[in-house]
């Protein structure tokens, strides 16, 4: 499901065949750290508090944290996970369904006028964009791990991108 061919076909799919798509990969917002922190912190107190069970804790913690990528991806108009994929004119960013793919378009950048911004962190890279003609700006993240099923597209996507800066 997230071979970087299958992910060109799924964008291409929804965008159409107007652009061809260069490469397409799974990306998520970056993370709030305090944010999902703090949703992580009153998950597991409330998995504790309910079932005084520390296996209750971890199962809390885990709901927040989603709960709180949720939210937060929810009051940008995104998903939390998303499709990026790369014409030759424009970044798109499609809302991603795990299991059945994107069903829309959320963003579109003119790469024309989008600064593209690359840094590490750990196996995964923060991708920022900002497009001065629009005022549209988003930081995603993406991974590189060898052993993650999206690094291939992800890693597609960044050299695309690295290589119009």
């Amino acid at each position: 499901m997230n071979d970087p061919s299958e992910l060109i076909g799924k964008a291409a799919g929804i965008l159409g065949t107007e652009q061809a798509v260069i490469a397409a990969g799974i990306f998520g917002l970056k993370d709030d750290y305090l944010a999902v922190g703090l949703g992580a912190a009153a998950g597991g107190s409330i998995g504790d508090a309910l079932l005084d069970n520390p296996l209750a804790g971890g199962v809390g913690a885990a709901a927040g944290m989603h709960a709180t990528r949720a939210a937060i991806a929810d009051s940008k108009g995104l998903t939390i996970r998303m499709l990026v994929a790369v014409t030759p004119e424009r970044i798109r960013v499609l809302d991603w369904q795990t299991g059945s793919g994107p069903t829309k378009e959320l963003l579109s950048f003119d790469r024309s006028s989008t600064d593209v911004k690359i840094t590490k962190f750990g196996l995964s890279r923060h991708v920022e964009l900002n497009d001065a003609a629009s005022g549209r700006s988003l930081v995603l993240s993406g991974t590189t791990a060898p052993f993650s099923a999206e690094s291939k597209g992800d890693k597609a996507v960044m050299k695309e991108l690295a290589a119009s800066r």
